[in-house]
């Protein structure tokens, strides 16, 4: 079980497609990789929980943002894989840790995606942070 969450954290660390040298940028990959993770989790075991909308509401935002930030859209796009790839690397690993079958285990998880659901509010505000300077 301890292999499994570090393999889910693996998945979550930060990595650099596009511009390593752009922290703006970076900051928008570690938003969306923990945006991605906690709508996963709340799409597993959440009821009624609209993974589809919550993807379109943060791609809209991304796109408010990026006028002010100057993401490309190629950028955009590098961002909208790497939501998916998260999702689906994620949607796996709950799979396989049961999730999917015994919804009761959600709560054994809950603290894990708390924190990366914290991570991305504390992302979210340093784009904030970043847009309110220029």
């Amino acid at each position: 079980m301890i292999i499994r969450i570090t393999i889910l954290i693996f998945f979550l660390l930060p990595s650099n497609d596009i511009r390593s040298d752009n922290s703006v940028y970076n900051i928008f990959q570690d938003f969306v990789q923990f945006s991605s993770s906690v709508d996963t989790y709340s799409d597993v075991c959440i009821r009624d929980f609209d993974q589809d909308k919550a993807k379109r509401d943060l791609f809209e935002l991304i796109n408010t943002f990026a006028e002010s930030i100057e993401l490309s859209e190629l950028e955009i796009n590098k961002l909208k894989e790497k939501y998916f790839r998260i999702n689906q690397s994620t949607r796996s690993q709950l799979i396989q840790l049961g999730l999917m079958k015994e919804k009761n285990l959600c709560r054994k998880y809950l603290k894990i995606f708390e924190r990366f659901d914290n991570k991305k509010n504390e992302k979210l505000m340093k784009i904030v942070e970043i847009i309110d300077e220029r």
